[in-house]
């Protein structure tokens, strides 16, 4: 039975249960993802914390909340009071619903209370009065019985919003509260809404005061107000919603996909850091010391050159659906994003369903150096098994992990091989859990690659099986002791580069990739550095095979000519990728040209709301260097060890 005899069926067979796949996947992310509704009767500074990133958080992470805010700009715990006793209808009232601001003016409270089944009511005192213990009171008591008697949910749960510190050199008149200092103010707040919540039985406080004077210790300083007491409006906001969003929604903000084009990832990572150091440590000033040169040593790699900079040609840009339509907004994206898939595993044949109720067999336990070296073997596909190597280190705790794919395992993992490719273990000396694999019986017997079921009768195309082996891997090392599984990326060079690519594509698990190399798309001048046509890539046709390592894809046979006849390339996998981060590690068959395509996943990202997700270093040579490796060592530290970025 040939490729095309045996594919339909299968593809037929595989349609059915991906259909099945899908339509669960799609019930299980329902039942997890969580949907919050919260009302802040407050202020400028409710303003500032809830109104401008904390919905892009939530959707980030999959989850949805219905945000309003009772606006009056200076507004105390007691006008507040009187609004709710004299029926005032003297607010703003912002409602934010998928994102979208609507403002409604002259709103009484009752109304907003009575709008939404809110989960959440959140009060605030104006921030000259913010550590003013007995001003709180009688009013919040009040407010709080108010709010009980007019929300339509049961289960609604009054919230104190915490808020924060003065700018030292703040010339507020109430500054003068707290003898002009940040310190005492910041002192004041937390003990102020510590005994409030003690007193009014309120359970959650939300730490943007705490979040607030962390981030003040970083490198940033006292930068967090744009006039001495309302938020910067963009790494100071942000850092303000980030502590909202940790402590209603329970989930570590730290490594968030949300970073605003308006922050630096720097700016970023420290607002994530303080906010989630606040809602661990709520009383607390936590120091926030993120090294900004672990930023700054990668920063450039995700800028093209002037000359390449919004260039696109010679690309159908995947914002396009197959049939011409365009893709407008995030929604339309994820229909596209399927499309694409379907289309190339349509193509390339439909994977068997990946193994995910396997452990590693382990072999054999050597002690190196600092770390633990394992030999394990594991089933990459139904019917075939192979074994690598799984690096350790010594030291506990949960860890990121990577895998390094290759032609045999040895050469990542530093037992034997060329320079400068042995990725895992130089990132198990930086603290990764990794596994070393490779296509040992088939590189010595010069056919690469793997051929499922057989390589007589291969129904998948051989690079797309090697993806599905990386998938299967991933599995497995997700269920290693300490390995976090959702930050594990993937490494390869050459060879491995574009297993690694492919596998980072089809198998979005992968949080982040790194392609040594790998010639990124199509192209026929790069000789055997850029070999798509080969059997044991895209090219599969059943054996035996004649004229291989052409220089060109001139005597390409199965599915190769067909994507170059119609117009496909590698570019729309890449899109696949967004908004994960990916570097390219590029050499001889990766130069700087290789923007012009780079560039269509960067307009993918900028459509999802995301930047600095796409980077690409270059070297003249195809062999990777210690300048390039040091690099994509950094790469992975940064977007896989977000919470450990420490001096």
């Amino acid at each position: 039975m040939g490729f095309k005899g045996s594919f339909i069926r299968n593809y037929l067979r595989m349609k059915k249960i991906t259909l099945l796949i899908l339509i669960l996947c799609i019930a299980v992310s329902a039942l997890y993802a969580k949907q919050v509704k919260l009302l802040a009767i407050g202020n400028s500074f409710s303003d500032d914390a809830i109104e401008h990133y904390l919905s892009g958080l939530a959707e980030a992470n999959g989850d949805t909340i219905i945000i309003g805010n009772m606006y009056i700009g200076g507004c105390s715990l007691e006008k507040h009071y009187h609004n709710s006793v004299n029926n005032t209808a003297s607010y703003s009232y912002r409602k934010i619903v998928n994102g979208t601001k609507t403002i409604t003016p002259k709103y009484r409270l009752i109304d907003a209370i009575s709008d939404e089944d809110w989960d959440y009511i959140s009060f605030q005192q104006v921030s000259s009065l913010s550590g003013r213990y007995e001003s709180y009171f009688p009013y919040i008591e009040h407010l709080i019985n108010y709010a009980n008697e007019h929300s339509t949910n049961p289960e609604m749960e009054v919230v104190l919003h915490a808020t924060w510190a003065y700018a030292q050199t703040s010339k507020h008149a109430g500054f003068a509260n707290y003898g002009k200092d940040q310190i005492t103010m910041y002192n004041a707040i937390i003990n102020a809404t510590g005994r409030v919540a003690q007193k009014t039985g309120i359970d959650i406080i939300i730490p943007a005061a705490t979040a607030i004077q962390n981030a003040r210790t970083s490198s940033l300083g006292d930068t967090f107000c744009r006039d001495g007491y309302h938020l910067e409006l963009n790494y100071g906001r942000y850092t303000a919603s980030c502590a909202w969003y940790e402590k209603l929604f329970g989930i570590s903000v730290v490594g968030s996909g949300y970073e605003p084009y308006t922050i630096t990832p720097y700016q970023a990572r420290v607002a994530q850091l303080a906010a989630h150091y606040a809602v661990n440590e709520p009383a607390k000033i936590t120091p926030v010391e993120v090294k900004e040169d672990a930023w700054l040593s990668i920063a450039p790699y995700f800028y093209p050159p002037k000359e390449y900079e919004y260039s696109f040609h010679g690309y159908r840009t995947p914002l396009q659906f197959y049939d011409g339509t365009l893709v407008k907004n995030k929604a339309d994206w994820s229909k596209r994003r399927e499309e694409i898939r379907s289309r190339w595993m349509e193509m390339m044949g439909p994977w068997p369903e990946v193994i995910r109720d396997q452990e590693f067999e382990i072999l054999s336990t050597t002690q190196r150096e600092d770390f633990t070296q394992h030999k394990v073997r594991f089933n990459w596909t139904p019917n075939e098994q192979t074994e690598g190597y799984l690096l350790v280190p010594n030291n506990g705790g949960l860890k990121p992990a990577v895998i390094s794919v290759y032609y045999e395992p040895e050469t990542a993992a530093g037992i034997e091989g060329k320079p400068f490719r042995d990725y895992a273990y130089q990132l198990v000396k930086r603290g990764f859990v990794t596994l070393s694999i490779g296509t040992s019986e088939t590189t010595t017997n010069k056919t690469y690659s793997i051929y499922y079921p057989n390589r007589d009768d291969a129904q998948i195309q051989p690079l797309s099986a090697l993806a599905y082996a990386a998938a299967n891997a991933w599995e497995v090392l997700a269920k290693v002791q300490n390995v976090d599984s959702t930050r594990i990326g993937i490494v390869g060079h050459s060879y491995g580069g574009k297993w690694a690519m492919f596998a980072s594509c089809l198998y979005s698990k992968f949080a982040t990739a790194a392609w040594g190399d790998p010639g990124i798309v199509f192209d026929e001048t790069k000789g055997s550095g850029v070999n798509y046509w080969e059997p044991w890539y895209l090219g599969y046709y059943q054996p035996p095979w004649s004229g291989t390592w052409s220089k060109t894809g001139s005597t390409g046979k199965g599915l190769y000519p067909q994507l170059r006849g119609e117009g496909y390339d590698l570019h729309e996998l890449h899109a696949l990728m967004a908004p994960r981060p990916f570097l390219v590690s590029g050499g001889s068959g990766d130069p700087v040209e290789r923007w012009i395509p780079l560039n269509h996943s960067i307009a993918v990202n900028k459509l999802l709301g995301y930047t600095h997700r796409v980077a690409m270093t270059n070297r003249e040579k195809h062999s990777p260097d210690e300048k390039s490796n040091e690099a994509l060592y950094s790469f992975f530290e940064w977007f896989l060890k977000a919470d450990k970025l420490q001096k």
